[in-house]
């Protein structure tokens, strides 16, 4: 049923509420919910993070089986000098790349600065190594390869706009 415009109640503004003649719709209040802003994680920044937390397992669980064989050739024989340190070390490692591969999914943006230190350290460790000829080129490539792409992905204008939005802490 049409009314005339002089017949129809007066519609209040509401702040905050875009209004047009076939409905209405909230409008974004803030920056982080605004529709420019694509709040899902990048396809990079999820497989860095997944391989870390695999990296992480795999730490976790070769360190504790070191830590078992070290500890039970303590018993029978002569134990592996400097075995248990280097097993504990290994299972810390992995309990903190677990840690900062969650951190990483979760857009922290500390995660991401310790990624980039670790990572930068490792180029500079490779063409270190690559240079006085003491690590095989061809891992010494793979590796060098991978701190490339890691950086790459962590810092892609998406990747930014990702870790740069507003999170509520859990």
């Amino acid at each position: 049923m049409n009314l005339p415009a002089s017949q129809r109640p007066a519609q209040a503004r509401i702040p905050g509420v875009s209004q047009s003649s076939s409905f209405r719709y909230a409008e974004p209040m803030t920056q982080a919910s605004s529709s420019t802003v694509d709040q899902r994680r990048p396809t990079g920044v999820t497989v860095i993070g997944v391989f870390a937390y695999v990296g992480g397992i795999v730490d976790i669980v070769g360190g504790s089986m070191l830590l078992v064989l070290v500890t039970g050739a303590a018993l029978v024989a002569n134990p592996v000098p400097g075995g248990f340190v280097t097993a504990i070390s290994i299972i810390v490692a992995g309990i903190v790349v677990v840690a900062v591969a969650g951190a990483l999914l979760r857009g922290s943006g500390l995660a991401r600065w310790i990624v980039t230190v670790v990572r930068g350290i490792s180029i500079v460790g490779q063409v270190v190594a690559l240079t006085s000829g003491g690590v095989a080129l061809i891992a010494g490539l793979v590796s060098l390869t991978i701190s490339v792409i890691v950086l790459s992905w962590l810092w892609t204008p998406r990747a930014s706009a990702y870790f740069a939005l507003e999170r509520i802490p859990r």
